[in-house]
């Protein structure tokens, strides 16, 4: 009878761990970063900014002490922007790239990226 009654407490102990483990979430936490990048041009509109359809944005985060980089690349939509994801946050440069009028554009920025948020930065290519 004490056998029993050791195996049903263990049982419902090593029972009740597991649920705990298994439903707790903070191993899984989101740390995905978002970034939505606008690209305009200036040059030509009195200083309206125009959306620069399929630009390349070209993001590049270097690691503490120079231990690694971390880049994304992205062509903006029909409305100049560019999206992109990351699983950490970062500090990023951003350099954007396109042709205007016929004419090669470029410009660059910075954006910092937070765990669980999208960041937006807008990029003047000229």
């Amino acid at each position: 009878m004490k056998k029993l009654i050791t195996l049903t407490c263990f049982g419902l102990a090593a029972l009740l761990f597991t649920t705990l483990a298994v439903t707790q979430s903070s191993c899984q936490k989101n740390t995905t970063c978002d970034v939505n990048i606008l690209v305009v041009d200036t040059t030509a509109t009195s200083g309206i900014q125009v959306p620069v359809v399929n630009a390349t944005v070209y993001l590049s985060a270097s690691g503490y002490k120079g231990a690694g980089t971390v880049t994304g690349t992205a062509t903006t939509d029909n409305t100049g922007h560019a999206y992109l994801s990351f699983q950490l946050p970062a500090i990023f440069d951003i350099t954007a790239s396109g042709t205007v009028s016929g004419t090669k554009m470029t410009g660059t920025g910075l954006v910092q990226l937070n765990v669980g948020g999208t960041a937006t930065a807008t990029v003047i290519i000229h």
